[in-house]
């Protein structure tokens, strides 16, 4: 039987400097937030040498626990290669790594249809998001590092959003007769797959694409993955051991693993607490009071509950005409996860006390930072800056460190290492 400690690894601040001191390969990071992913590679013994977030709260976190490295606080449209080179110098760069947001691609219910389409609101033309993730293939190709890494939501390789993950690859024209650059158009040769983070030591069911572009000379001299010779994406560590997952020597970590040590820990009790009274006030409070903790079941309420709300909430999921009769007054998408189990995705909206999806296993609240801090794997003294509720949505918007942490390792064997030798 495996104990929390072989499931979960704990580490510091401290760790993740030793680890990086080896500078086995050079991260530029855009979308950095609170540094999820610089976490995963420092881990990998990667050295990241400049970053950019466009919210200063979230920069603010990211160099409390990193003061030593570059922070441009801007917008992406704003920021050009000269504007990265004139912080890092003239080396090249190994990979260049971006979490874009897209929630048009969202699994969560905030998927939009018509992506790519002029949004008008209040009679004001929007930002249209999407477009974020072109700045950076523009700096791409401006930047030309070796290899390319971009995480986003499993939405973006189902249904109609493949045809934008294609323009991502090939580029291409925009509903709206706009002309988008890919990586091909910068000469880049790229491959992704579905990753589950909870098959490499997170304790929650995270399933996000990783789309990895390889410079075509780099690929060429260490023959990349999609001639078949090499497979980037790493095997998840309950498969490459050959554990049994299906009993008690599973090697995914559970919620227990994660955060059962600081339920009596007093910074995590005190925050519970205002959770808790937080939590009083939102309309959902009476009904959370009385969620079974098995997850598998739900709970009627009565329209003293729910009201309105709750029709806004299925038409807005789109699944009006799909729910059950019998779970037509339920708040089936909120539940509570026993600590036996791995959590479901934390998400940035989940984690506030007015939606209350990420319950907590026994307090009538969501997690407190410490404890989705934990469930993300992020080093145990990471510093959290900012009010209760962007420390939370901070969380909620990571890349998951563990599991960037190995496929950063199998870039840089794969590809970075021997391209170096050879």
């Amino acid at each position: 039987m495996l104990n929390s400690s072989m499931r979960y690894k704990r580490y510091t601040l401290a760790d993740l400097e030793e680890s990086a001191s080896r500078k086995r390969f050079n991260v530029v990071s855009f979308f950095a937030g609170g540094g999820g992913s610089s976490c995963g590679y420092k881990l990998a013994g990667g050295d990241m040498i400049c970053v950019n977030e466009f919210q200063q709260v979230h920069a603010d976190t990211y160099s409390a626990n990193w003061p030593n490295t570059p922070v441009i606080v801007d917008d992406i449209k704003n920021i050009t290669g000269k504007t990265i080179r004139e912080k890092i110098g003239d080396v090249e760069i190994d990979i260049l790594d971006g979490s874009p947001p897209c929630p048009p691609f969202s699994m969560s219910g905030t998927k939009q249809k018509g992506w790519g389409k002029e949004k008008i609101a209040y009679g004001f033309k929007q930002e249209r998001i999407e477009d974020l993730t072109f700045e950076q293939i523009r700096l791409v190709g401006e930047l030309k590092p070796k290899v390319v890494i971009c995480e986003n939501v499993k939405g973006l390789t189902m249904s109609y959003a493949l045809d934008y993950l294609n323009m991502m690859i090939k580029g291409g024209v925009d509903p709206d007769g706009n002309v988008f650059e890919g990586f091909e158009t910068h000469g880049y040769t790229t491959t992704f797959q579905v990753l589950n983070a909870w098959d490499f030591g997170v304790p929650q069911k995270r399933q996000r694409v990783f789309i990895v572009s390889v410079r075509n000379d780099v690929a060429d001299k260490v023959k990349h993955p999609l001639t078949g010779d090499i497979d980037i994406f790493p095997l998840p560590e309950a498969w490459a051991k050959g554990n049994d997952k299906s009993s008690e020597n599973d090697p995914r970590p559970t919620i227990e693993d994660a955060i059962r040590d600081i339920q009596d820990d007093p910074k995590n009790i005190a925050e519970g607490k205002e959770l808790c009274e937080s939590m009083k006030k939102s309309a959902k409070y009476k009904w959370m009071k009385r969620m079974p903790k098995d997850p598998n079941r739900v709970i009627s309420v009565g329209d003293d509950v729910v009201g309105p709300w709750y029709d806004r909430w299925i038409h807005h999921r789109n699944v009006r005409d799909k729910v059950l009769p019998e779970r037509k007054n339920s708040f089936f998408q909120s539940r509570r996860v026993p600590y036996n189990q791995a959590s479901h995705t934390l998400s940035e909206q989940g984690l506030k006390t007015s939606l209350a999806v990420h319950l907590h296993p026994e307090e009538d609240r969501v997690y407190t930072t410490y404890e989705a801090a934990r469930i993300m794997t992020l080093p145990d003294d990471y510093k959290q800056t900012g009010v209760l509720n962007d420390r939370l949505a901070r969380i909620g918007l990571m890349v998951a460190p563990m599991c960037m942490k190995h496929l950063a390792d199998s870039i840089y064997e794969n590809i970075l290492e021997p391209y170096a030798r050879n």
